[in-house]
Parts: C-alpha cells; structure tokens; sequence
C-alpha cells in the first residue's frame, strides 16, 4: 500500500509522523501535501515538509489547491491509499475514484454533528457536555462517510476552546495510532454507516458572534469568553464608546470541581 498523506497543523504533523514510523514492506508513505511555508500558519510549523525533504519524498505544498498536481503524482507514484489530517481544501470526487475511495479523514469532532469548521467554539457556544473525534472514510461529501474509528470524552466547566482542542489532540493521536497499526496488519477495515444529518459549520460561521451583547448576562459572558479562548485568536469583547475591550476567562477551584 502506497500513501499519500494531505495535512497540516499539530495533529496533522503529529499524524504523519506516526505514519512514517508505521511503514514497513506492506505500507508506505509516498509524499504529503502540507504547508512549505511556517511564516503564515498560525502553529507556526512546517514539520511535514521538512520530513519530506529529509526522506526524500515527494511534496506538495498546499497554500493553493493544486488537485492537478496531486492527481499527477497519484498517477506516477501508483498511490493506492490517502489520509487526510486538517487538509485546507475539499478533495475532488475525481481524485477519491482514482484511489476506488480508500481515503480516510482525521475530523477533530463528532460526526455528524459537528462538520466543518471551528468546531471547539461552536461546541462550547452550544453547552455541549460530551465532544469526540472521528476517523472516517471519505466520501463526495464532506465530512460524511462510515466510521473507521471513534472516541469521545466530556466537556468541563472551565474547557475553553483552546483546552477542548487540546484534549481533541490527545484522543485523535491515539485514535490515529490505532489507525495506523491496523493498516500496518492488513485484513479488513472497519466501515461502520455513519447516521444523522448533524450541522455543517462554514469559516464564516464565527461572523459576529465574538461581541458579547449584555455584561449582566452571567451566562452570556461565561459562555463566549470560554468558547472564544484560542490563542492566538481574537477573544470575547465587549464594547464601550466603540471601543473592544477583552475578557479571559478564569475559573477557580471550587468552580472546576463542580
């Protein structure tokens, strides 16, 4: 099995390093798409090209779609396999069929109830008490498509987007991991039907909602402060005389315990 790795970020450097560690006669990694440049990414890191570079594989950078040089390079590097971690763009129905879809996708959320984008904000926006990763086959359609792998675990009371990510980190390494050896083993393949519409988030879907409205309003402010923390990102603000001003949240020990 040969692959093609499409990701970026922390989880997605993370992933792919698990990949290479996983290779052996029956699997390997061909390339990757990913970032070149670490100048403009806010996590500041190009570990995946540089990994590249250093195994002399082949490398894609991704800071504009580029299908038809993945689709190339599918052809002449006979990929078979395509993992997707944090990956910036759609993939086409035309590069899954030439793999006969057997690509998966790394979605740091719950599937189907969470597809898109910013999904650790819009899931302390909506109270929720339970969050999860999912590992999926892909289809046509994003973010839909049977459950290879899935894991969830609580929200807290003082999670804060950020930390709700970084706890999405931590399952989703270990769920790839389990990924990963199950390709290296060989045989057969979970695919368990994915059921629900659930809710697509756009990058747009953010637009507006940071302001809170009401500094009275306990709940209000809790809540934004919390879903909008996410270094290096703009917090929750409120206005006076058009003026933003910010809030962190802060949460002491009888409040965590509870």
């Amino acid at each position: 099995m040969k692959i093609l790795f499409l990701g970026q970020k922390p989880i997605g450097e993370k992933c792919f390093e698990i990949l290479m560690e996983y290779q052996d006669e029956n699997m390997s990694v061909a390339g990757a798409v990913s970032n070149q440049s670490c100048e403009k990414v806010w996590w500041k890191s190009n570990t995946v090209y540089n990994v590249c570079v250093e195994n002399d594989l082949l490398f894609i950078d991704n800071s504009k779609p580029n299908e038809e040089l993945i689709i190339e390079n599918i052809k002449s590097n006979n990929i078979d396999f395509l993992v997707s971690v944090g990956h910036s763009w759609i993939l086409s129905d035309s590069i899954l069929k030439m793999v006969s879809y057997q690509a998966v996708n790394l979605h740091l959320a719950k599937l189907p109830d969470y597809k898109g984008n910013y999904t650790y904000n819009h899931a302390i926006l909506n109270g929720e008490k339970v969050y999860g990763v999912t590992l999926h086959w892909m289809t046509d359609k994003v973010d839909q498509g049977d459950y290879f792998l899935t894991d969830e675990f609580p929200v807290a009371i003082e999670d804060t987007a950020y930390s709700l990510y970084q706890k999405s980190l931590e399952a989703g390494v270990k769920l790839f991991r389990s990924f990963a050896q199950k390709i290296k083993e060989g045989g057969e393949m979970p695919r368990i039907p994915m059921t629900g519409r659930g809710k697509f988030y756009s990058r747009k879907s953010l637009d507006g909602l940071r302001k809170i409205n009401d500094l009275n309003n306990t709940e209000e402010v809790l809540r934004k402060s919390r879903a909008f923390y996410f270094p290096p990102f703009e917090n929750a603000y409120f206005l006076i005389d058009n003026r933003k001003f910010y809030i962190i949240p802060s949460f002491d020990e009888k409040e965590k315990s509870e």
